[in-house]
């Protein structure tokens, strides 16, 4: 009888070890791989250059420019040694934003454009900017160069208020390049982030954009705020205050004042009742996110990442997670797998094709870790708090 009872129980693990192969089988099939002929979309960084320091960017430290970054851009030259003209056919979108830097302070952003569009005129450009760099005059030419994408001025307020989050910036000097942009032809977007200090603002600040021009006033409930929620280690901003509640440093990396979740709810991005009850009930959203299946937007649209040094990642999410650990000075364990991952891998488009890259090592570890039983031995954090199938939080900034 003791034999017949240890039997069937070993029946019973080799049946869930089955069943746990099988469901990561159909799992990798229904999802798809991170295929060259798939891509259609790139978000593109083409400087780690800024005029800007603002507050929840993590670029900057308590005040300061961390003191890792390296500070580079990609030429004309460069774009044409790794963007291909076969590679720049495939494209239906280039989204031009920056994850350490501002666009237009690359200094070869119009011939960029201008390379791009010859070899595909019928692709779509996101430009994404400050707004705050460059006269008038260079605005008026930007906008002939834009033949065929829409750019997204990124203004928190009007007036003084503008800049409480945006510092460094100049409101005036934003509305003046954006009025030239406008009249010069160019279609432009009014992206406003909703904070409590400027939230008593939105609806003037829809009415200006309509007197000036803007095709789309678009309220942007920003999702940086979960990330006090998830993340714990010193070396980010994000776990110096309470939720709702972000510091801003002067340069002496002291805190000046606090910028905090708009009070209206209507502003706040929609899955926050869903993350906070996920907290509630896990205790710790690292345990949530042990068990949450990965549903990879990245594979689902067709696009990649490449950064200011030519890199080439399967997102911005996963790029700015190995910065955690390339630089940042992060050691909390859970926050380094992809850094892991990164480590003795080539992702240089300059010494590598794209296609080599994307269907390389690096990308492959980071899709096999979404099977893995946790974030302790190996699942990739970065893709489980973005592309987690129980929630969208970064698609949620503009609903």
């Amino acid at each position: 009888m003791i034999k017949i009872i240890i039997f069937i129980k070993f029946l019973i693990i080799v049946f869930i070890k089955f069943v746990e192969i099988i469901n990561k089988m159909l799992y990798n099939v229904i999802m798809g791989k991170f295929l060259y002929k798939n891509i259609t979309g790139l978000h593109l960084e083409l400087t780690t250059k800024c005029n800007a320091m603002c507050a929840m960017c993590n670029r900057n430290f308590k005040g300061k420019i961390r003191d890792n970054l390296e500070i580079t851009e990609l030429s004309l030259e460069d774009c044409k040694k790794i963007l291909t003209k076969e590679f720049l056919k495939k494209l239906k979108l280039i989204s031009l934003c920056g994850v350490f830097g501002e666009p237009v302070v690359t200094k070869d952003l119009l011939e960029i454009i201008d390379y791009i569009y010859d070899n595909n005129p019928n692709v779509f450009i996101y430009l994404f900017t400050n707004g705050s760099y460059h006269d008038t005059k260079w605005w008026e030419k930007l906008a002939k160069s834009m033949k065929n994408g829409i750019t997204f001025f990124g203004i928190d307020g009007i007036g003084d208020c503008h800049s409480l989050h945006r510092a460094n910036t100049k409101y005036d000097k934003i509305i003046e390049n954006a009025k030239a942009y406008i009249s010069a032809g160019g279609r432009a977007q009014w992206d406003y982030i909703v904070f409590k200090h400027n939230e008593n603002q939105v609806e003037d600040a829809k009415k200006l954009s309509e007197e000036l021009g803007f095709e789309k006033f678009n309220i942007k409930k920003t999702s940086r705020f979960f990330k006090s929620l998830y993340e714990s280690d010193s070396a980010l901003d994000s776990t110096i205050l309470p939720y709702g509640h972000h510091p801003v440093y002067n340069s002496n990396g002291n805190i000046k004042y606090e910028i905090e979740l708009p009070d209206n709810k209507l502003y706040r991005n929609s899955t926050e009742d869903i993350i906070l009850k996920l907290k509630k009930d896990y205790g710790e959203l690292n345990n949530f996110f042990d068990q949450v299946q990965i549903d990879c937007q990245s594979i689902k649209t067709g696009g990649i990442f490449i950064s200011a040094k030519g890199e080439v990642y399967p997102c911005c999410t996963v790029y700015q997670q190995v910065c955690y650990g390339s630089f940042f000075g992060v050691t909390d364990e859970s926050e380094l797998n992809e850094y892991k991952y990164s480590i003795n891998e080539n992702l240089s488009a300059f010494n590598k094709s794209i296609k080599e890259i994307v269907e390389g090592t690096f990308f492959k570890k980071i899709q096999e870790s979404w099977s893995k039983k946790c974030i302790k031995d190996g699942k990739s954090k970065s893709c489980c708090r973005t592309c987690g199938n129980i929630y969208d939080s970064h698609s949620a900034q503009h609903s």
